[in-house]
């Protein structure tokens, strides 16, 4: 069957806060590093094919500006999965200072998004994450309805799954000369974890919740 040609596109949707100073901020930057990045036909994230490979030597992405992340050969078709293998350190900067002051504006955030429970990464091997930085594998599906949660490292066990993965707002769709624009949209996901209204409220730390994830045509 002939191969289309995919060249993937991470944008960061521009954001405008007009949350409280404690809760909603928005991150001026937001660094990932990018081992591979594969796709599925079907939503439960089986059968896998890696668009990306970075190798041993991942690629640090700044998802606050348009982003080349490479390109790779796929067939004509649907694609409701997207899994990211990736660091679990990620690296955000607040765009705004809290009222609390645990979030301050230009400082530069690195947050262990796994440092427990486990991980399925593209090839099929199950990492436990730890304390120490860890190779992870993000799912992302249409079958997926969280927008955040413990178990976003592992694929979703049913359409409409609430506890693992993370929502995919719309699936990449191949067909003749396509690019795909991954649109990644922080609005909002940086709180003060001194704030109530932030997941887990409480402490003294500034924190990162999962963007909004989407596919459309480039």
């Amino acid at each position: 069957m002939l191969k289309k040609v995919l060249y993937v596109f991470a944008f960061c949707t521009p954001f405008v806060s007009t949350q409280a100073a404690n809760l909603g901020l928005s991150p001026s930057a937001l660094k990932l590093k990018v081992y591979k990045f594969a796709v599925s036909t079907n939503p439960l994230c089986t059968d896998l094919v890696t668009v990306v490979d970075n190798g041993s030597t991942p690629l640090e992405v700044d998802f606050s500006g348009s982003v080349n992340l490479g390109s790779g050969s796929l067939a004509d078709g649907t694609y409701p999965c997207v899994v990211i293998e990736m660091s679990d350190r990620i690296k955000y900067t607040s765009a705004s200072t809290s009222t609390a002051g645990n979030c301050v504006s230009g400082t530069e955030y690195t947050l262990d998004v796994c440092s427990s429970g486990t991980s399925k990464l593209v090839d099929g091997t199950t990492v436990t994450c730890s304390a120490a930085e860890n190779k992870v594998a993000l799912h992302i599906s249409t079958a997926s309805t969280a927008s955040t949660g413990s178990d976003v490292f592992v694929a979703p066990t049913t359409v409409g799954d609430g506890s693992k993965g993370l929502m995919l707002a719309a699936a990449l769709t191949v067909s003749g000369s396509t690019s795909g624009k991954f649109t990644v949209n922080p609005t909002g996901k940086v709180c003060d974890r001194a704030d109530a209204g932030c997941e887990g409220g409480g402490g003294t730390t500034c924190e990162m919740a999962p963007p909004v994830f989407t596919f459309s045509k480039q």
